[in-house]
């Protein structure tokens, strides 16, 4: 017999799936969970809004759907981190097989989707011998070779006014302004 516990989480796991079962991508337009290809019944969770979209569709939409993959140009990069319905903006995009009926619920689907990430280690750290443009944003485990944490040294400094300001890595890539030099760098 089931415990209590696993009751709960099937009747939980039930009503997210009522509540997801006619949400429509406002990109396609399409019903999410009716989509063709069941590995495209997956929504696209945006940090700064609480509009639908399928998982493929935002993606394509924050790879460069707005102006096309090859115009990388600052502003096109800035309105693809943006909802494509209000404009808001959004640093991350968190696959979801459910749509959240709240916010408590989408902190709750965000929150389980870091600490998966948490467990994989990092491609562009390496294990210490890359480096991670993302930093401590990243949702993905900077571990050394022992499998120890690499700590967080983050430089911070103070504007005028007394702003906290966090300093990024300087790269070759900050100083050069052409679209040339850009895809060079790529």
């Amino acid at each position: 017999a089931p415990s209590a516990e696993e009751e709960r989480r099937t009747r939980e796991d039930e009503a997210r799936a009522a509540a997801s079962a006619e949400v429509e991508c406002g990109i396609c337009l399409e019903v999410v969970h009716e989509k063709p290809r069941i590995g495209d019944r997956r929504f696209g969770l945006l940090s700064g809004c609480d509009h639908a979209f399928c998982l493929a569709c935002i993606r394509d939409w924050r790879d460069g759907g707005v102006a096309g993959k090859d115009a990388a140009t600052a502003s096109a990069l800035d309105q693809a981190r943006k909802c494509p319905i209000c404009r808001a903006q959004s640093h991350y995009t968190v696959p979801s097989t459910y749509w959240p009926r709240d916010e408590i619920d989408k902190a709750m689907i965000v929150g389980e989707y870091k600490r998966r990430m948490d467990k994989i280690p990092c491609r562009n750290f390496d294990y210490g011998d890359g480096h991670c443009p993302f930093g401590s944003s990243c949702f993905y485990a900077h571990l050394l070779r022992d499998g120890s944490r690499a700590s967080e040294d983050v430089r911070k400094t103070t504007d005028a006014e007394g702003n906290l300001n966090i300093v990024g890595g300087i790269r070759l890539s900050d100083f050069l302004d052409t679209s040339a030099g850009r895809r060079a760098l790529r």
